[in-house]
């Protein structure tokens, strides 16, 4: 999340900002270094937007007003990575399941875009807000929500049933809930309580975003693309061949409904 240095803003949260900054960059150079930029182009895209809108409030000037309509800018194309990169990681842990994943391509922006619009809409009854940002944090807080519990049936499907998938996806996968749980948390705290807290709630997400960075940085492997792993707990034979069969039947199911 871009920040605005000025003289107020503790040192403590410049430090923040800028490991922040340097763990995107580190990570960006590193998925293009071992050769992943092309696997996963939802998150590369996601890396290099977020170090270029961290660097241009630091490379050119900027007055509030400016600032103001920038941050709108900035978080509203953020949060529409965020979309893009939810996709990516459904299409990776569902690759062999192309019925479950079809439905889940075209579920996701659906519901998205549903809950943005009813978020949005239910200032009809609370009355028109003063300021544009106002309209970004309730559509935030909608979506990030609708995007955090995505994340979480993902990574349930992969718990539940046996499932194989690259140890860089379920990498991926672990990172990506563990960053959107506390960043979720972040904002329905914030519109609880009120705007007061934003810029320590904006410094819980930035610290649970840069770990979440680190640990990609370190646990991302190019050389793990092809190996296969499974997240869920340990099957006897019969259980597995079971539950198999029943995701199989739900894929089935849903390849025939699409193809009608």
């Amino acid at each position: 999340m871009p920040l605005l240095i000025v003289s107020d803003i503790p040192a403590w949260q410049i430090a923040l900002f800028v490991c922040n900054l340097i763990a995107f960059a580190v990570l960006l150079t590193r998925i293009a270094y071992i050769g992943l930029a092309k696997s996963y182009p939802a998150l590369t895209v996601w890396l290099g937007a977020n170090v270029v809108l961290s660097l241009l409030p630091l490379a050119m000037y900027m007055d509030v007003k400016f600032y103001y309509w920038f941050y709108l800018c900035a978080e509203s194309l953020t949060l529409i990575l965020y979309v893009f990169t939810v996709l990516e990681l459904y299409g990776k842990v569902l690759r062999d399941l192309a019925g479950i994943a079809s439905a889940a391509r075209v579920a996701i922006p659906v519901i998205v875009t549903a809950s943005a619009i009813g978020s949005a809409s239910l200032f009809a009854f609370e009355g028109r807000p003063a300021r544009y940002i106002d309209w970004l944090y309730r559509v935030d807080r909608t979506v990030i929500t609708s995007l955090i519990l995505f994340v979480l049936m993902i990574t349930a499907v992969m718990v539940w049933f046996p499932i194989r998938v690259s140890r860089n996806t379920a990498v991926y996968s672990v990172g990506y809930a563990s960053y959107m749980v506390p960043k979720a948390a972040a904002l329905f705290v914030s519109n609880a309580v009120g705007h007061g807290p934003v810029k320590l709630t904006g410094a819980v997400c930035m610290a649970a975003c840069t770990l979440c960075l680190v640990f990609w940085a370190v646990a991302l492997d190019g050389t793990k693309e092809t190996s296969v792993v499974s997240l869920g707990r340990s099957f006897n034979p019969a259980d597995e061949s079971r539950l198999l069969a029943q995701l199989e039947a739900v894929n089935r199911s849903l390849l025939r409904a699409a193809q009608k």
